[in-house]
């Protein structure tokens, strides 16, 4: 449980209390916490829905997704 807490530690704003209440969320890694929804991420207790965004683009930074969600693999 220690490394899983370190890790998600990596992202600002995420302290050992905060990691460990998104591990009990079942939020245990950086991958997941990017792919979760704004609103499931509010819902987790002490969690300010202003912090939300900035760790969950944080995570989607560190996990590539931000730009996987961006491209448009249809373009020519």
């Amino acid at each position: 449980m220690k490394n899983k807490i370190k890790e998600l530690q990596k992202l600002k704003g995420i302290g050992e209390i905060l990691a460990r209440r998104l591990i009990a969320a079942s939020y245990d890694t950086i991958a997941k916490v990017a792919a979760a929804e704004e609103k499931g991420l509010k819902q987790i207790e002490k969690m300010s829905p202003r912090a939300v965004k900035s760790i969950v683009t944080q995570a989607r930074k560190m996990t590539g997704e931000e730009e996987k969600n961006h491209h448009n693999w249809s373009k020519k």
